[in-house]
């Protein structure tokens, strides 16, 4: 029922010219209540002819050509604004003058009859003033009381009782669609604790989350901060607060975002995952990047990848000669041809369907196109995947690998970058171990001090949001309302987002000489346990609504990551963000002979033997929870031996 009256009520609107008549009808009352006002209620003296000719003949024809001519009645009264009541008082007010103005021409030539005493002008604009504005804000008052009482509108917390704060109250106050109602501020200011904004109650965060919440059935805080004026940690810890107290939270987009220097209620935005990391998102400086490829060629493998694709979009920002965007998947290329060419129109790429594998392919393209700058990003990265298939991981990721530093070589390749994992570091799977293998064979390729061709390794954790991440998969499962799954509740991961990776690859690419490998600092690992809840909190539910199952460990997974080997010396560089591993010697014969020796086996040794061989190459690789746990003891035997 009451849904009913809401819906009633809501899509009721009073006509405009309703709204004038009623307006009429006041201003006619508030004449008679003047003069009654201004004689001291001395009725004998008033001449009820006189009086009535004044408000027929000068009084309502000036209201209504004001009311006309300014529009005062064509708001809808239950959203009266601001606006509407400077509407309503110029109106009243250029009413009340040109009456003044009779008023004086009536004394100035005697016209007695039409004698209007200027007192009786002002007494009446005032009671026609507070009337009309009265009954807006009385029916604004009621309409919002019932709304919000019956709990049809979202009841909110601004957090930043600044300018900021201020705009966005005025923003969802106003723009009714929105449904939202904004209850009172929450400030760290403690000379505001107390006061009021906009007639809102300013308040401490502790005494919200220990009394209000409940009392006032708040259900969401929108931070009103600008990014220079709150810390990381802070930001994160209110964040966490609100989810863990089953609050929404939404993020106001900083000023320098806004269309026209005005905030629009879509720059009120959902807290993305990334904003619960706890850390400032890294940005690196692209000017010296920017240089450097000027009228270059770049080739980037894996170019309709989640890294690959967003290292296109980065690189055809700046000013460099052609992009070849290289990639097995046609689909994935094709989609991004088509967003390339609708936000690139000048056209300075080419797309290429080929597999890095392909040797007459690679050949082709590079005697085509003489890359000065190859990014490596194309690989098997799904560890249970190629846990069940070593003969694809040692084929795509160490045999393309190879092939491409081989052929850089041979066309004078400037840099070459290539994009590894912190499952590199001490393996425990397949898809980290091929991935060592390649680094170890572009870095002795490196320092084979003869070649001209710099070539670098990137290292980073898990990609927010990239193809196959745990994030979209949560995502989904939240979407379908299916249990989220957790392999171990006490795995942790470091994270960063897509745009990060990108970035430190380009940075690496021109602060690397030959032969390093770079890394972010990601701040804290993330336990994924708590990851989930927090994915789950973020669309508004709780654990009781979608269950998270612990699947257990899968083949190769390791419980934690590490972003450096046991044998690297960590060098600062430059960046305060970027570490740099310093390695070990390595002769390049021995490890190129190992490497195609491992190349040639796949073709017809068995999985089993492949992993042994990988394990010989890397001591480091002990397998975690899967089949080729074997190898290890069969090494170990053979070390013995």
């Amino acid at each position: 029922m009451n849904e009913l009256i809401y819906k009633s009520i809501r899509n009721f609107v009073v006509p405009r010219y309703f709204v004038l008549l009623t307006d009429i009808v006041i201003t006619a009352g508030s004449f008679f209540a003047a003069y009654v006002l201004r004689l001291n209620f001395n009725l004998t003296e008033i001449s009820v002819r006189q009086m009535t000719e004044q408000l027929l003949y000068i009084i309502l024809p000036l209201y209504l050509m004001a009311f006309l001519f300014t529009g005062s009645f064509k708001g809808i009264v239950r959203h009266s604004s601001i606006e509407d009541a400077v509407r309503l008082c110029v109106a009243i007010s250029g009413a009340m003058l040109f009456s003044l103005l009779v008023a004086w021409f009536s004394r100035r030539y005697l016209v007695q009859a039409w004698f209007l005493p200027y007192s009786v002008v002002l007494i009446h604009a005032a009671i026609v003033s507070v009337l009309l504005m009265g009954v807006r804000i009385l029916t604004r008052g009621l309409y919002y009381t019932y709304i919000i009482q019956h709990k049809y509108y979202k009841r909110v917390f601004i957090f930043g009782a600044g300018e900021m704060g201020k705009i966005a109250a005025n923003v969802l106050e106003n723009e009714h669609y929105t449904r939202i109602h904004v209850m009172g501020f929450i400030d760290d200011d403690k000379s505001l604790i107390g006061k009021r904004l906009l007639g809102k109650p300013i308040f401490s965060e502790d005494y919200v989350f220990r009394k209000a919440l409940k009392r006032m059935e708040i259900r969401e805080v929108i931070l009103a901060v600008d990014k220079g004026n709150i810390e990381p940690a802070r930001k994160k810890a209110l964040f966490d607060r609100c989810l863990m107290n089953g609050l929404g939270v939404r993020e106001v987009s900083p000023f320098s975002d806004w269309i026209d220097g005005k905030l629009k209620w879509n720059q009120i935005n959902e807290v993305r995952i990334e904003d619960l990391l706890g850390r400032e998102p890294i940005r690196l400086d692209m000017t010296n990047i920017s240089k450097g490829l000027k009228n270059a060629v770049v080739l980037v493998t894996g170019a309709a990848g989640s890294i690959g694709s967003e290292m296109v979009r980065q690189l055809l920002s700046l000013d460099l000669q052609q992009v070849v965007l290289l990639d097995q998947s046609e689909s994935g290329l094709y989609d991004l041809q088509n967003e390339l060419k609708a936000s690139f129109p000048e056209s300075r790429f080419d797309v290429i369907v080929a597999s890095v594998v392909d040797r007459r392919r690679m050949r082709f393209l590079f005697e085509k196109y003489r890359p000065k700058y190859v990014f490596h990003a194309a690989a098997y990265k799904h560890v249970p995947l190629m846990e069940a298939a070593p003969y694809e991981a040692i084929r795509v990721n160490v045999g393309g690998t190879c092939l491409l530093a081989d052929l850089s070589v041979e066309f004078n390749v400037k840099k070459f970058v290539m994009i590894s994992t912190d499952k590199a570091v001490n393996p425990t799977n397949v898809m980290g171990a091929s991935k060592r293998i390649c680094e170890l064979y572009i870095q002795a390729l490196s320092q084979a001090n003869h070649k001209e061709t710099q070539f670098i390794t990137t290292r980073f954790g898990n990609v927010l949001g990239s193809n196959g991440s745990v994030v979209p998969l949560f995502r989904k499962q939240i979407e379908s309302g299916k249990p989220l799954t957790v392999t171990h509740p006490d795995i942790i991961r470091y994270f960063m987002t897509i745009p990060e990776a990108c970035q430190l690859v380009l940075e690496a690419g021109f602060m690397g000489r030959g032969g390093e490998i770079f890394m972010f600092d990601m701040g804290e690992p993330v336990k994924i346990y708590n990851l989930a809840i927090k994915m789950i909190a973020l669309a508004g539910l709780k654990p009781e609504n979608i269950p998270i199952e612990i699947t257990g460990l899968r083949p190769g997974e390791k419980l934690y990551e590490e972003l450096l080997t046991n044998h690297d010396n960590t060098i600062q560089t430059h960046h305060a963000k970027i570490r740099m591993a310093k390695v070990c010697k390595l002769d390049f014969g021995s490890v190129k002979y190992a490497v195609d020796a491992l190349l040639i086996a796949s073709q017809f040794e068995s999985e089993e033997e492949l992993v042994c061989r990988m394990k010989a190459l890397i001591p480091e690789f002990v397998s975690n929870n899967s089949k080729f746990s074997t190898c290890d003891e069969i090494i170990g035997r053979n070390h013995e031996g």
